[in-house]
């Protein structure tokens, strides 16, 4: 019986601008970040992780520089435990904010604008990095007539969305879904564009060796706070 080969590429688009982030599937728990610019076709090698990661739980920021992403089945003696959500810089794994979750059916989350994001598991957890400058974790509050959305920053405060995104959430409507979508392709570990019927190879990402390095924003590992902790820690390439 044959296995269906695990390479696969994950596409995800800014809402504001040119820019993409490509998830790249590589094996059971590696996995790798590609940053897009789709105006010029070119990209940027981001990080490695070997770490199981709940794809469907993933987000872009709208401007594409940040990345929330859900780990489960992680080290559980580690500091981060067995399933955690980061919010990383695009494109690397490394955290700016790291939040440790009992439940993996309850980790990720998703951007409301490019500087606040919410959780699925929302008040229940808190942050263990605390370098997310000028990010806001925002939850789900009471509602009143100061705050009628009932969204929260973590000081009970109203959160500070515009004026069209609290009548979206006021109204159940969806975040609209990027018409690029429709424009590319994946197969395997090959970008395409459809172009009509056809298909234009964009890239391929089939053969990439993988490169466990930190991040440019990574503090040393021997930072006396611990601070400088992150995803990629206890890995040392193997």
């Amino acid at each position: 019986m044959s296995t269906a080969p695990l390479l696969r590429l994950y596409l995800f688009f800014a809402t504001e601008n040119e820019q993409a982030l490509i998830l790249r599937r590589a094996g059971m728990k590696l996995y790798n970040l590609i940053g897009w610019d789709r105006a010029t076709d070119t990209f940027t090698q981001g990080q490695w992780l070997r770490k199981s990661l709940r794809v469907e739980d993933c987000a872009l920021s709208p401007d594409g520089k940040h990345f929330i992403y859900a780990v489960h089945n992680a080290d559980p003696n580690q500091r981060a435990g067995a399933q955690y959500t980061v919010v990383s810089q695009a494109p690397w794994f490394t955290a700016l904010a790291l939040f440790p979750q009992d439940h993996f059916w309850r980790s990720g989350g998703w951007f409301l604008d490019n500087t606040h994001y919410q959780l699925h598991a929302s008040m229940e957890v808190s942050d263990i990095i605390g370098r997310a400058t000028g990010l806001h974790q925002v939850v789900s509050g009471k509602v009143n007539k100061d705050c009628r959305t009932g969204l929260r920053l973590k000081n009970g405060q109203p959160a500070p969305l515009t004026k069209a995104l609290r009548e979206r959430l006021l109204a159940g409507a969806p975040a609209p879904q990027h018409d690029a979508f429709d424009r590319y392709e994946v197969q395997g570990g090959r970008l395409y564009r459809t172009v009509g019927f056809d298909l234009e190879l964009i890239h391929d990402f089939t053969e990439m060796t993988p490169r466990f390095e930190p991040a440019p924003y990574s503090l040393p590992r021997d930072d006396s706070d611990g601070l400088g902790w992150h995803p990629l820690d206890q890995e040392d390439g193997k």
